[in-house]
């Protein structure tokens, strides 16, 4: 199919919403034409990689979009904001691209939120919306301790939720949608209920086959080591897991935990690695040790060197972490919402429920004791994980389901 993407955000040298744009173009290129508008924020990005990978992404035409008079954009400061002047730059650029020769119809992939607008639904031809997320939020029943400046940050993305569910454009969108795709059922919640009928789940983001092999080898003996990763984000639930794994220490428990936290030389992010490092207490750089960065080729290697995988994000809509651990049959544990609620299944991970902050931790303690000490437990559990990974994460399969959207939209 000729196919029109509103791509804004995407890069093959990069994470989070610039690998989701890249990763399913790169895919989609296999089997459709491909007319890809992106911000001219990724241009070196891409057209460095075609140049070193030849006769790559042949059936993708990118346009490279600017938006007059934004000279203040540098870098990913105040995006949000260039991002909506973007969507109705590029949706006069769409409006040329489908006048000069027909499309089957045009797709959204990023941003991956349906709290931001988009323009796309103004074209007239079939329009197939997502994965988008955006209604993923901190259980209240948590109490999470968060400092002031994160509760102001999370008060706002609260408001805009609403404040953008309010818009002509979110209805608009909505009702102009062929087809919706949200990556959560908390996200399915956020749109209107008599637009249901047009809403899948489905999540934005696969792994490669390259990640699963080789297959990993059986662990050895040895102490358990426990692994934790992510962006130092006060959402990505650092402090759940680390007072639950000090408390399992203090009641006798022995393994050790390595936390893996780009700061991104972001200081909020280094004040907040700072603040966890004081919550170890006698076990920093003991038994709890910090990572600052691996990089991406030397991942599987990584995951290797563990036994389970911990992530207690608290609004994470996909969670590439989790994904890629259990492709490397990592059992896990997590706080059950967002995507780690719906990628993982009770045979390959201990789910906790969200529950007040002192249960909770309670709840991780006792789930790492288990596993810690359950080395066959952990085998099964790991080999489920793999499985469950291979049937349902592989970036092949989830786009043989886009095409079968795809031939949806159309019909």
């Amino acid at each position: 199919m000729k196919v029109l993407a509103s791509v804004y955000a995407c890069s093959p040298y990069d994470g989070s919403e610039r690998a989701v744009g890249w990763n399913w173009l790169k895919e989609l290129d296999k089997y459709h034409q491909i007319t890809a508008m992106t911000s001219h924020v990724y241009k070196a990005d891409i057209e460095d990689y075609i140049a070193k990978n030849p006769g790559a992404m042949s059936n993708t035409r990118f346009v490279y979009i600017d938006v007059p008079y934004t000279s203040w954009h540098v870098g990913y400061r105040l995006e949000r904001l260039y991002y909506m002047l973007w969507q109705k730059q590029a949706v006069k650029v769409a409006k040329q691209l489908i006048c000069k020769e027909t499309y089957d119809l045009v797709h959204h992939i990023t941003y991956v939120t349906c709290i931001l607008p988009t323009q796309m639904y103004k074209l007239g031809i079939p329009f197939l919306y997502g994965p988008v997320s955006g209604g993923e939020n901190t259980p209240p029943v948590i109490r999470y301790p968060m400092s002031a400046k994160s509760r102001v940050v999370e008060m706002i993305r609260t408001a805009s939720q609403v404040f953008f569910r309010l818009t002509p454009n979110f209805a608009r969108t909505m009702k102009g949608s062929t087809l919706i795709l949200t990556t959560t059922e908390e996200t399915k919640a956020v749109i209107p209920k008599k637009y249901h009928n047009k809403v899948k789940v489905f999540q934005s983001i696969g792994l490669t086959e390259d990640i699963f092999y080789p297959e990993p080898v059986q662990k050895p003996e040895r102490t358990p080591r426990f692994l934790m990763a992510g962006r130092m984000l006060y959402w990505k639930g650092f402090e759940l897991g680390i007072s639950a794994f000090v408390k399992a220490m203090e009641n006798g428990f022995k393994g050790e935990l390595v936390i893996l936290g780009d700061t991104e030389n972001n200081p909020g992010y280094e004040a907040h690695k700072n603040m966890l490092q004081k919550m170890c207490g006698k076990y920093l750089d003991k038994e709890i040790k910090f990572v600052p960065k691996v990089e991406h080729s030397r991942m599987k290697e990584f995951y290797d060197g563990f036994d389970v995988l911990i992530n207690c994000s608290l609004r994470d809509s996909g969670c590439f972490i989790v994904m890629e651990g259990m492709s490397r049959a990592l059992p896990s544990i997590i706080v059950n919402t967002g995507g780690p609620k719906v990628n993982t299944t009770s045979d390959s991970a201990i789910k906790i429920e969200p529950a007040p902050m002192r249960q909770m931790i309670d709840e991780v303690a006792n789930a790492i004791v288990e596993l810690g000490n359950d080395k066959e437990k952990r085998e099964i559990m790991g080999r489920a994980a793999r499985e469950h990974a291979l049937s349902n994460f592989l970036i092949d399969k989830k786009t043989e389901s886009m095409g079968k959207y795809y031939e949806k939209v159309v019909k």
